[in-house]
């Protein structure tokens, strides 16, 4: 083989390599911004999400308080209405008493 044949074969190994080399450090850095950007909607998403639940959890209160206002105030009506019959028993009762007293 000729010297400019070799020299001709080296200068195309060379060339090789640093096509290889760029093409290496091209997908590294591909990789490298693929993988931030993944991080940054990662992050973008759990905020979304964190943002929605709280919403909803506001929500959930504002109905659990609501329906506990509700209870608590059919509740005092009940007591009242029981409270309400039982004076009015108390009283028939004591009458009943006292006459029977006046009567024996």
């Amino acid at each position: 083989m000729s010297k400019e044949a070799i020299a001709a074969i080296r200068e195309a190994e060379e060339k090789a390599h640093e096509i290889i080399f760029k093409a290496d450090e091209n997908a590294k850095a591909m990789i490298r911004d693929a993988e931030k950007k993944a991080a940054q909607l990662k992050n973008q998403t759990e905020m979304s999400n964190a943002i929605e639940l709280d919403k909803k959890l506001e929500a959930m209160s504002i109905k659990a308080a609501a329906l506990i206002e509700k209870s608590v105030a059919e509740a005092g009506a009940e007591a009242e209405e029981l409270m309400s019959k039982a004076e009015m028993k108390t009283l028939s009762a004591v009458k009943k008493i006292v006459w029977e007293i006046i009567e024996a």
